[in-house]
């Protein structure tokens, strides 16, 4: 009996520091993230707003795409983090894989790889953990977190999905914040910084991120839209 319960510990104890190791987090990268300063913006199309910031020691800029809508936070959340239908509402994005790798209460491991159409630059690929609140007890306005997982943990995880010739990501971040203006309206916005390393040039990094941002949140906002009339009566 001791032998069975000893077996049971043990499990448990795994999977606490599997849990614990696999869920550190970039906390000055979200501060950074998370501060209203610094952010100057770079263009306004349609609703949209978008905005980069310096940040120190850092060869590229974070990114932030926002615009005021009403939709209930809880849809925007319920998209984020599901991770096994990605497919279906990041449609502007081009070519990708996404598998959610494990999920629990509040938060979701997933694996994404994006393929790199040009020539002699590999693919990247890297995991992710996401959370459907803010990044610690002081983040109010945070409804979502999401940040990568580095590549020591990912050999302790599940990874069949991985490719060899990919080259493994294992710093970035993001927030989706709802900054409200009234008892209705709010700001959405979405926060990122995301290194895709290798040798690509910083101002290609750049622009690609500037376009990937844009897309995804336009992507979330339009799935968001249409949930949000299909539940009006």
């Amino acid at each position: 009996m001791n032998f069975f319960l000893l077996i049971i510990y043990l499990i448990l104890l795994n999977n606490s520091l599997y849990a614990e190791t696999s869920a550190k987090k970039p906390d000055e990268l979200f501060h950074i993230l998370n501060d209203n300063n610094g952010w100057s913006t770079i263009a306004i199309k349609e609703e949209i707003t978008l905005s980069k910031k310096l940040i120190n020691d850092m060869n590229l800029v974070a990114l932030m795409a926002k615009q005021k809508t009403t939709i209930p936070t809880e849809i925007i959340q319920d998209i984020i983090m599901d991770i096994e239908n990605y497919g279906q509402y990041f449609t502007s994005a081009g070519a990708f894989i996404f598998k959610e790798i494990k999920s629990e209460g509040d938060w979701a491991e997933g694996y994404h790889l994006l393929p790199v159409d040009i020539p002699l630059i590999k693919d990247r690929e890297y995991f992710f953990r996401v959370h459907a609140r803010g990044y610690n007890i002081e983040d109010k306005t945070s409804i979502v977190h999401w940040y990568l997982i580095d590549e020591e943990v990912r050999e302790r995880m599940i990874t069949q999905f991985a490719s060899k010739d990919a080259i493994y990501l294992d710093y970035g971040a993001g927030l989706w914040m709802a900054e409200p203006i009234d008892e209705k309206e709010y700001i959405l916005s979405y926060r990122l910084y995301l290194d895709p390393g290798g040798s690509i040039p910083d101002f290609a990094i750049e622009l690609l991120n500037k376009m990937n941002i844009v897309n995804i949140f336009k992507d979330v906002v339009s799935e968001a839209t249409r949930r949000n009339i299909t539940v009006v009566p």
